[in-house]
């Protein structure tokens, strides 16, 4: 594992936590306008400009319509994804409570009529790899001394097949995702799946401390190697993923100028909920949302009130469209809320619904991380916007390798120097 770049430990989160406080605590009076922090000088004015005219005293606030907005969290409210940051948590300190038929279950050598991963993930049987995983997890809970054997936790990780199941479950979700008819929607499922076994409260406690870790983790690309030595049937895999969890200081004072003015604001992710819910918590991290204005993934609890490999039911799937069924569902129901959000934030493909299906919606903010596919070509549209003096859609740029936002629409990319705005 190699890292490549590294900035800005957990100390200097804290630093901005009292240099730049929230319009909710009683100590800072002045709400009138958004902290300038790092925004560009045109998303600056773009945000006061919405806040001022629709919030309380604005000449747009009806106060029998309150207004409301909605934000993506994973790489829009904080720089990098806390489910995935999560997820190799759990892989890295064996985290895990589901049996080996309870895994067995959520390997699927057919979805949706595919078996095999994409060319991309070398064109992979899923039975293949699958076989490779039961196998590797059978391993562990016969010798791992968190389960059924006695070799520590430090023991076990030189093992080849623990290397062989860390490396290949993170290669097997990337490449979910990669995988045309598999996609999004089971690979985000199928990764919260894998806290099946817990309590609520269990997955909160973990969930904190992987997040206060990749706070104080260095910011950097690391690649991991499935062991060459290992007999299996997928092979050689490798996997590479970026480390070091960040907040986003405009992004908590967006949250509390919103607040302090009367609009209402509401995360929308694609994660699990309660995770999401521990990194936005009221004096956690400093974004202070309550837990009602979470929306995300839900799973199933049993009557001891253990997560059991099912979704909630009558709950919506968060991704996508599904997004702003759930604001519909959610949101939309609720007293002097029946009308459209005033305006969302987003980074991705997983977004676009959200960001562009809602009529009633005045602006929308694109984190932009230089990439093509749909939210590419919303890139594209902000950017040939940047005369209006009314967009539709508006790009913040960021540094990835500090995990700040840059006073621009241009973006720098982990490991890379130069400033670009669009996918080259």
């Amino acid at each position: 594992m190699k890292t490549k770049y590294w900035f800005f430990p957990v100390i200097t989160v804290i630093l901005l936590f009292q240099l730049f406080p929230s319009c909710s605590n009683p100590e800072y009076q002045s709400c009138d306008e958004l902290d300038k922090l790092n925004w560009s000088e045109r998303n600056y004015k773009m945000l006061n400009q919405m806040i001022k005219d629709y919030g309380i005293g604005g000449k747009y606030y009806d106060a029998s319509e309150t207004p409301y907005i909605v934000m993506d969290w994973d790489q829009t409210c904080a720089h990098f994804d806390v489910e995935e940051a999560l997820m190799r948590y759990q892989l890295f300190n064996l985290h895990f409570k589901f049996s080996e038929d309870q895994f067995k279950n959520f390997l699927k050598d057919t979805i949706n009529g595919v078996t095999q991963l994409s060319e991309n993930f070398n064109n992979i049987r899923l039975a293949d790899i699958n076989a490779d995983l039961e196998s590797d997890y059978q391993f562990i809970r016969d010798n791992y001394q968190g389960f059924n054997g006695k070799m520590t936790l430090e023991a076990i990780k030189l093992t080849p097949q623990y290397n062989d199941f860390s490396v290949k479950m993170l290669f097997l979700v990337e490449g979910y995702l990669d995988t045309p008819g598999i996609g999004m929607d089971h690979a985000y499922l199928w990764e919260v799946y894998l806290l099946t076994g817990f309590t609520i409260d269990e997955v909160k406690a973990i969930a904190q401390k992987a997040i206060s870790y990749e706070l104080a983790n260095q910011i950097g690309s690391h690649t991991l190697h499935s062991p060459p030595g290992l007999k299996t049937k997928a092979g050689v895999v490798s996997y590479s993923f970026n480390s070091g969890l960040r907040v986003f200081p405009e992004m908590q004072n967006l949250i509390s100028t919103c607040q302090g003015h009367g609009i209402d604001v509401y995360i929308v992710s694609a994660s699990y909920k309660p995770v999401v819910e521990v990194f936005s918590g009221v004096g956690t991290y400093g974004y202070n949302l309550s837990p009602e204005n979470v929306i995300g993934m839900e799973l199933a609890t049993d009557a001891s009130g253990k997560i059991i490999p099912e979704y909630k039911a009558g709950w919506v799937k968060t991704v996508r469209g599904g997004k702003v069924e759930a604001i519909n569902k959610a949101i939309k129901s609720l007293p002097g809320k029946n009308h459209d959000p005033l305006f969302a934030a987003g980074d991705s493909d997983g977004d676009i619904e959200m960001l562009t299906q809602f009529q009633g919606m005045k602006l929308s903010l694109i984190w932009n991380r230089a990439k093509g596919g749909e939210i590419g070509k919303l890139s594209k549209q902000a950017v040939d916007e940047m005369e209006s003096s009314n967009p539709r859609f508006i790009l913040q740029g960021r540094n990835e390798n500090t995990g700040m936002a840059r006073a621009s629409s241009e973006s720098i990319l982990l490991g890379k120097t130069e400033p670009v705005l669009l996918k080259q």
